[in-house]
């Protein structure tokens, strides 16, 4: 059985029943673990990246620093790894880890997509957009119930392009952005209550009769 079809079938629980002990070793953090980290850690991070600021100790003196952060991980050895070679590569790399995932062509991701960057219990969400160019855009949301969300859309280099909260209506939440830099893209989302994203998109925005941007790349 491969254990990219566990999580599929049975999201992070599954994962932490059926993962084994030496899964790390494999030498890619999983998405589910990247999710964690760029929702739970990055924000304190992605202000703070430099190689002078990586860690130096072995996972074993700096697993404190980890579980500082997100007790969630006690207890999962192969986690607290993930975490920290996903933080000691955006403090030397000053980048995201990379997530190897296909673009929709239009731009519009659908559950079978959106499942795969979503934590399982707080329904946090961080999703790989693409490369933009800059324009005016519209970013909409289906969710499966009306709920209260934060939202952010940040750009490679750490800036932020979008931060604010939004209550949907029916279950939409409509938000115009502008980007301002040319660059790879990330949504982030944090759900006051747990939902889940049914549908996301993010095109150009039409200002006066003429589109703000007529190609993405």
């Amino acid at each position: 059985m491969k254990w990219q079809s566990v999580i599929r079938s049975f999201g992070f629980l599954g994962l932490l029943v059926f993962l084994p002990p030496a899964f790390a070793a494999e030498g890619e953090a999983f998405t589910e673990s990247v999710v964690i980290f760029n929702t739970i850690c990055a924000k304190c991070h992605e202000a703070q990246c430099s190689g002078r600021l990586s860690f130096d100790q072995a996972f074993e003196k700096s697993s404190s620093h980890v579980l500082r952060h997100y007790g969630q991980a006690s207890g999962k050895q192969w986690l607290q790894k993930e975490l920290f070679d996903i933080l000691n590569f955006m403090k030397e790399k000053c980048a995201y880890y990379p997530i190897q995932t296909p673009i929709p062509s239009k731009r519009i991701w659908k559950t079978d997509i959106l499942d795969k960057f979503t934590t399982f219990m707080e329904r946090n969400y961080f999703i790989p957009l693409g490369h933009f160019t800059p324009g005016q855009y519209r970013i909409e949301l289906e969710l499966e119930k009306d709920a209260k969300v934060i939202t952010h859309l940040i750009s490679g280099e750490f800036e932020m392009a979008l931060e604010d909260c939004y209550l949907s209506t029916d279950r939409r939440v409509n938000i115009p952005v502008r980007i301002e830099e040319p660059g790879d893209y990330y949504f982030r989302m944090y759900p006051k209550t747990p939902v889940r994203i049914l549908r996301f998109s993010i095109l150009p925005q039409e200002s006066n009769g003429q589109q703000g941007l007529k190609t993405l790349m």
